[in-house]
């Protein structure tokens, strides 16, 4: 039986000049992929400029679902900013390759769930796609520091979930008073942040499951981008409640990314945010790691994250995402890593090659292929 493939092809931000598109060379990957594995799927997005005709022609004359790669809440003109606990919205000031935006908007907020709702209808509506898959659902991580992990304070969160007082952030090593981890959600002993990131949680789901019941009613299919599992407690995305909206989530498992959602880069931030401590930010990652009960991010951790999700998610597909793609600086990503990716992760229905076909070395594709 063939191995499932799912891929994406990245055609640029939305008001933006669209990437240049190698069509042949595109096909001709999908073909070299069509000859190994099944390919369930193809995330394209999100520039409505971009000219993919002869691209989704291809796939769908291969019975493969074309979806619309669309980033939710960053990215968008006009979105209701995130507020933080002083009342002032947040700042971002990280800058990412190709033009893309990390600039987040409340996840919350119904006036951010209409204006998705008018982008999608006003420049994707007629477009040949049969399901969405929906990126940045999510609250931001910590690229902004503290300010932008404990959010969200605008009008429509802050009755939900404010206590009195101030967190606490008073343990320089472990700023968030993180107890445990049960594979998919951590335990604090400080009832503010507990209540936050609850609420976190319920917002992101409450939104997906609006923008997923919108679309799916329209007639698509609903794919989720989502954070690894350790991480995604931060961002507000809980893997069971989510589950059920989507037909298929995409952890995205990168080892080896020094982006937003690179498992280092993420943990780099959070070690990073709490600035003013006396003790030096490597603890923080040090006292996490001992709370994750992991000596490292590696391929075993990635499969104790699997089994827990399972657990979760019932009939819900999951596609691992790994880098094949590389970027200077960004994305080093080998032969020697993707193989040890693709044969040591278990127990997902395929991998999602990340996280761009048009722009993948001929080698590492060659290197996938090999080790499928």
């Amino acid at each position: 039986m063939k191995s499932s493939v799912a891929l994406q092809i990245y055609t640029g931000g939305f008001g933006s000049p669209a990437e240049r598109l190698n069509v042949p060379s595109v096909i001709s990957k999908l073909s070299r992929v069509y000859q190994k594995a099944h390919i369930p799927c193809v995330m394209i997005g999100w520039n409505p400029d971009a000219k993919i005709r002869e691209i989704v022609d291809f796939i769908k004359g291969h019975g493969t679902d074309v979806y619309l790669w669309l980033p939710v809440f960053s990215g968008w003109d006009g979105l209701s900013p995130l507020v933080g606990s002083q009342g002032s919205p947040v700042k971002h000031d990280y800058r990412a390759v190709k033009g893309e935006r990390f600039d987040f908007g409340c996840p919350a907020s119904p006036a951010n769930i209409r204006l998705i709702k008018r982008v999608f209808q006003e420049n994707y509506g007629d477009a040949p796609y049969d399901g969405v898959f929906l990126d940045k659902i999510r609250f931001p991580g910590f690229i902004g520091g503290i300010g932008s992990a404990l959010t969200c304070f605008c009008p429509h969160c802050r009755p939900l979930h404010a206590l009195p007082g101030n967190f606490g952030l008073q343990n320089d090593e472990n700023p968030l008073a993180l107890t445990a981890y049960d594979g998919l959600r951590y335990e604090t002993s400080d009832e503010s942040v507990a209540r936050l990131f609850d609420y976190k949680a319920k917002a992101v789901t409450a939104s997906a499951a609006d923008l997923s019941g919108h679309f799916r009613a329209l007639g698509y299919k609903v794919g989720l981008d989502l954070f690894a599992p350790f991480l995604s407690w931060f961002v507000g995305q809980d893997y069971g409640a989510l589950a059920p909206y989507a037909d298929f989530i995409k952890p995205m498992f990168y080892r080896r990314t020094d982006a937003p959602a690179g498992m280092p880069f993420e943990l780099n931030a959070y070690s990073s945010a709490f600035g003013g401590g006396r003790r030096p930010a490597g603890l923080r990652w040090i006292h996490l790691m001992k709370v994750l009960r992991a000596p490292a991010i590696d391929v075993e951790f990635i499969n104790r994250e699997i089994a827990a999700i399972r657990g979760k998610i019932g009939n819900t597909k999951l596609y691992a995402g790994i880098e094949i793609n590389s970027i200077p600086k960004i994305a080093p990503v080998t032969e020697e890593y993707i193989k040890e990716s693709i044969t040591g992760i278990k127990d997902a229905d395929g991998f999602a090659l990340s996280w761009d076909l048009n722009s993948t070395p001929p080698e590492n594709l060659d290197a996938a292929l090999r080790y499928l």
